[in-house]
C-alpha cells in the first residue's frame, strides 16, 4: 500500500507542478501581449480559469492522500490512540463517501449534462473541465480506502503485538533453560 500510495502521490506531483508551470508561463505571456503588445491574448485567461480548477482538485486529491488535511489530521491527533482509531475510520468513510456520491456520481452527471456545451475562447467542450471532478473523487475515494485497509491492519497488529511479544519471551526463557 505504501508504495502505491507513494507513485499516486508522484504522478500527482509531477502533473499539478508541470501545470503549474505552464499555468505561470499563460500569465506571464497574457500579462506581455496586454501591455506590451497592447493585444491581450484571448485564450491565456480562459485557460488560467479551467486550469486552475484541475490544479484545485488535483491538489486537493494529493492534500488528503498525503495527509496534509488539517481538520483531519488535527483533530484525530488529539485524541487517545484507543479513541482515534474509530474516529479515524469514520472520517475516511465520510470522506470516502462523499468523493464517491457528490464527485464521482454528480461529477459524472454533470460531465453528461456538460457534453454540449463549448469554452467562449479555447473552445472545448465543458465536459472536460468537469471532468476533474470524477478523476479527484477517484484519487481521493483510492487514497481513502488504501488508510482504512492501513488502519485496520495497524489495529490488528496492534491487537496482537502483546500475544506475539509473550510468546517470543517464553521462546527464549525456554531457549535459555535448554527446553528447545
Amino acid at each position: 500500500m505504501h508504495q502505491i500510495r507513494k507513485w499516486m502521490n508522484k504522478g500527482i506531483a509531477f502533473i499539478t507542478c508541470t501545470l503549474l508551470t505552464v499555468m505561470v508561463f499563460m500569465a506571464v505571456w497574457q500579462v506581455f501581449s496586454r501591455y506590451a503588445l497592447n493585444s491581450p491574448s484571448t485564450i491565456s485567461e480562459e485557460f488560467l480559469r479551467y486550469a486552475l480548477i484541475w490544479l484545485s482538485m488535483l491538489g486537493a486529491a494529493y492534500a488528503f492522500g498525503s495527509k496534509k488535511h488539517l481538520a483531519i489530521e488535527l483533530f484525530v491527533s488529539r485524541l487517545t490512540p484507543d479513541k482515534a482509531m474509530p474516529v479515524k475510520i469514520i472520517a475516511e468513510g465520510i470522506v470516502l463517501l462523499f468523493a464517491i456520491v457528490v464527485m464521482i456520481i454528480g461529477g459524472t452527471q454533470t460531465v453528461s449534462l456538460a457534453m454540449n456545451q463549448y469554452s467562449a475562447a479555447l473552445g472545448i467542450p465543458m465536459s472536460a473541465v468537469y471532468f476533474s471532478l470524477i478523476v479527484s473523487g477517484i484519487l481521493i475515494s483510492i487514497y481513502s480506502i488504501m488508510s482504512i485497509y492501513e488502519i485496520l491492519a495497524k489495529q490488528k497488529e496492534q491487537m496482537y503485538a502483546e500475544e506475539i511479544e509473550a510468546v517470543e519471551t517464553l521462546h527464549h526463557q525456554n531457549k535459555k533453560e535448554g527446553l528447545h
